[in-house]
């Protein structure tokens, strides 16, 4: 389904926009359970019955491709065709760890669906074309992309499941003999989960991935032939 026909219904003029309808979902999900993100709560949000949500959109499904073609295909993005690959693939996965960071109950929504969401596969497509476009090949592009996804996804879960844990309180009640190192940094020891910590890591995932390109670029020298090395 298009995100951009969301809310598109023949009948009398709708009461919200479609930007309102998905901004109150948005909303149920960001403040219960995932299993708890229903069309009720939906309808109960914009203060409608159920039935009339209907009329804006068919099922849960509709509403998570609009919220993610909203939220991963902004108009800065048309910006981005003079960048040049890594910093269209740095843009690409700081926006996806933004998402992941201030929603992850969307995110654990639309990786739990049955069918695909094309909202993300249109980043990951952006991304694989940089990559390609850059000379990596099929394969390794592939690797990369899973890479950089599951790097962004899976540090924005962890600062999630973190969020509500006192990290240096826990870290201080562990025996400083048996965890010296731990022990001395526990009034730093949940900066690890930092944005500046993403940021560490992205510029090592995008520094590694410049190494190989160049690597892989570099003309290699012909084997030495037996009879042309020199005797000494």
């Amino acid at each position: 389904m298009d995100p951009t026909k969301l809310g598109a219904r023949r009948g009398p003029r709708p009461r919200f926009s479609r930007e309102e309808v998905l901004a109150a979902a948005l909303r149920v999900i960001d403040t219960v359970p995932p299993e708890g993100f229903t069309m009720r709560r939906v309808a109960d949000e914009l203060g409608m019955g159920v039935m009339t949500l209907y009329g804006y959109v068919r099922n849960k499904e509709e509403i998570l491709e609009g919220l993610v073609g909203l939220l991963m295909s902004d108009p800065h993005r048309a910006a981005t065709g003079t960048a040049t690959w890594d910093e269209r693939l740095r843009a690409e996965v700081r926006d996806l760890h933004g998402v992941g960071r201030r929603h992850p109950n969307l995110v654990t929504l639309v990786l739990a669906q049955n069918s695909p969401t094309p909202g993300m596969f249109t980043m990951r497509e952006r991304m694989m074309t940089a990559l390609l476009d850059v000379g990596f090949t099929d394969t390794t592009a592939l690797h990369a992309l899973g890479v950089l996804c599951n790097y962004a996804l899976g540090f924005a879960a962890a600062q999630a499941l973190a969020a509500p844990i006192d990290l240096p309180e826990r870290i201080s009640e562990l025996p400083n003999d048996e965890f010296p190192s731990l022990s001395r940094l526990a009034e730093i020891y949940s900066i690890h989960l930092s944005d500046e910590a993403f940021t560490f890591g992205l510029d090592l995932l995008i520094a590694g991935l410049q190494a190989e390109i160049a690597r892989s670029s570099t003309p290699r020298p012909a084997a030495d032939k037996l009879s042309g090395k020199s005797s000494g």
